[in-house]
């Protein structure tokens, strides 16, 4: 989805089910819901080209969008989009941390006179 833009933004209902579409082809996308058996098929081209949120924002206050219930699925998607747009962000605490602190977390070094034992050979081929 990235920061695609869009001429066109409207409100298709197909069996029941209504969505906002977007496109750059007015034309073609109608001949494809029409054929589709569309029941509804309210697009409009755009001032200029838009984000698909910046489209819904826009149609929200279009006179053409006003029905409470094209309202509501306009609320719906600018709040699905506005989730998907922060899923990415992350927060982090940062926390002050001390080099004595990281080097306790250290492994412990071997014994300089540390002498290899048979299990210590567990895996090594006696031949």
């Amino acid at each position: 989805m990235a920061n695609d833009t869009f001429k066109v933004a409207g409100i298709t209902t197909h069996n029941g089910n209504s969505k906002a579409r977007f496109t750059d082809d007015l034309i073609r996308r109608v001949k494809q819901f029409s054929k589709g058996g569309a029941s509804r098929i309210d697009l409009m081209e755009l001032p200029e080209e838009m984000t698909k949120l910046d489209a819904l924002r826009f149609m929200k206050s279009h006179e053409l969008f006003q029905s409470p219930d094209d309202q509501a699925l306009i609320n719906d998607s600018i709040e699905d989009r506005e989730k998907v747009s922060k899923k990415g962000e992350v927060k982090v605490k940062a926390t002050p941390i001390s080099i004595d602190a990281i080097k306790a977390r250290a492994k412990p070094k071997l014994k300089e006179d540390h002498e290899i034992t048979a299990a210590d050979l567990h895996n090594v081929d006696p031949a």
